[in-house]
């Protein structure tokens, strides 16, 4: 953790550049180090992972360093123990320092293609809501406090999606009994 220290990576131009580019994107601001800290926390937290993807890198160029904390240096260093021999199938890498560049390039990849898979949302998609929060607070027969539209909004939500599934489970169960009843009565 912080406590335990510092070290120091070389990164090639590109991949600086790659670095740069994710922290613009996601977290703006935000100290570079400071980026590969979340993404490795994210990695390990499972909200993605780091997927070999087919990568020409520009490895030409000085490498610059870049001093990280020493919990990141030894997770890059667990990884190339762990992955040290796919990496060198897949791209021709046989050093600590290369395996750098193309492990934190499929890093940043994987962090895309998880992003392209989430679902965003603008707050005037859920006019309806609100239409339904202006219903709902003008309705007399309402005996407690109004809550927030937040918290309308999670309840109505919930409701909404817990009348989904049943929907499902009412409709899977009614193809399942149609089929049974026509496989009975092509028997007869």
């Amino acid at each position: 953790m912080p406590s335990q220290g510092y070290s120091t990576i070389g990164l090639k131009p590109d991949i600086l550049a790659r670095l740069q580019n994710i922290t613009n994107v996601y977290y703006p601001g935000m100290f570079l180090p400071s980026t590969m800290i979340i993404l490795m926390n994210e990695v390990k937290r499972g909200y993605y992972s780091v997927s070999l993807h087919n990568l020409k890198l520009d490895l030409s160029g000085h490498y610059n360093s870049i001093t990280i904390r020493l919990d990141v240096s030894d997770w890059l260093k667990e990884n190339y123990k762990d992955l040290k021999e796919k990496y060198e199938q897949k791209y021709q890498v046989k050093c600590f320092s290369k395996f750098i560049s193309y492990f934190l390039a499929n890093l940043f990849e994987s962090k895309l293609d998880a992003q392209n898979r989430v679902i965003r949302l603008n707050e005037s998609d859920f006019e309806w809501l609100q239409v339904e929060y202006k219903k709902f607070k003008a309705d007399g027969k309402v005996r407690y406090p109004i809550p927030t539209f937040e918290k309308f909004a999670d309840a109505y939500l919930n409701d909404l999606s817990t009348k989904i599934k049943t929907a499902r489970e009412i409709l899977t169960l009614t193809n399942f009994s149609s089929k049974l009843i026509f496989n009975d009565a092509e028997k007869n």
